[in-house]
């Protein structure tokens, strides 16, 4: 995977948001040897779920993956879990065949797949638009 397509999707992180920087930078290692970044997106992890309300609990929730790295590739979805500070965590893919995107809004993603679901919420407002756009022309063929 080519570093420079890594350096583009950083340029695209919003002010107070490089902490993901090192997510992004896992893609390469994720990634399969020729396989193409086409755009990436970070928002909320859509597993999830902010449910405290203590300051101990809230601790807690921080330890969890809070975030997720969405990256197109040319060969499939991948999905890179990320904690509150940015680092990289768990990874899974997700074939394209036949994923769709069901919706697209301000700042959230929805995409279904034969196996499953997910929404994605809080994306930065300047990586979405690449990656929606990525996406559909990958999903066109």
């Amino acid at each position: 995977m080519a570093p420079t397509a890594i350096e583009r999707e950083k340029k695209l992180l919003p002010f107070g948001w490089g902490r993901f920087g090192k997510s992004l930078d896992q893609i390469a290692e994720v990634a399969e040897p020729g396989e193409e970044l086409l755009a990436a997106c970070v928002g909320l992890n859509p597993t999830f779920e902010h449910r405290s309300i203590t300051l101990a609990g809230g601790l807690l929730e921080l330890t969890q993956s809070t975030n997720v790295v969405l990256a197109a590739t040319d060969r499939r979805l991948l999905l890179i879990a990320t904690g509150a500070g940015g680092a990289p965590r768990d990874h899974t893919a997700i074939a394209y065949d036949g994923m769709e995107i069901v919706e697209v809004g301000k700042r959230e993603l929805r995409l279904t797949w034969p196996e499953g679901a997910m929404r994605v919420k809080g994306i930065a407002k300047s990586m979405l638009p690449d990656f929606e756009e990525a996406l559909r022309r990958r999903l066109a063929g």
